[in-house]
Parts: C-alpha cells; structure tokens; sequence
C-alpha cells in the first residue's frame, strides 16, 4: 500500500462518540526538524527531570499525556493513561472524606 502519510486518525472513535460529523486526520513524517516525540537521551532526561520538579510545586494542576510522561504513548494509551490519572485522583478524595 503506497499513501502520503503515515497514519489516519477519526478521533470520534477513541471515545465511541456519536455524531454525523467528523474530523480526520493524516500524519505524515519526515525526518527534518525537531522530533515530534520526546528521544530518550541523558540530556533530555535531565530536561524532563526538572520540568518534573516544577510540575510538582504546582498546586491543582496536572499534567498528563506524552510530555508530562516524557514517552510515546499511542492515543489510545495516552487518553487511558488521562482516565487511569483521574480515577485515581477521584479514589484519593473519596478516601479523604470517608
């Protein structure tokens, strides 16, 4: 199979979300520029670890997803990884008011 890019994407159905209309996406690579994914090196693990320390210090904010994990993640993982965060955060409140 010869397409112009690399991966097709109809975000509706990472949620099965109903609807008449849509948005599809097309991603397409190169190997030019800036990487579009965090590259596991030393430099950029000690970039990530102080990013992380800041992340921390912040109050009622999170972050989530591929940056804020500093790997790749699929999109299914990464909005599982969204949802698995936010039951944890909803179980840790409900033990605080039991």
């Amino acid at each position: 199979m010869n397409t112009e890019y690399t991966r097709s994407v109809e975000y509706k159905h990472f949620l099965y979300q109903k609807s008449n209309k849509t948005i599809i996406f097309h991603e397409k690579t190169t190997n030019e520029g800036e990487p579009y994914y965090p590259v596991p090196n030393d430099k950029n693990l000690k970039l990530y670890l102080q990013y992380k320390k800041l992340a921390e210090e912040e109050i009622n904010v999170h972050f989530l997803g591929r940056l804020a994990n500093y790997k790749y993640f699929n999109m299914d993982e990464a909005i599982k990884n969204s949802m698995d965060y936010y039951i944890n955060i909803i179980k840790t409140k409900i033990k605080n008011i039991i």
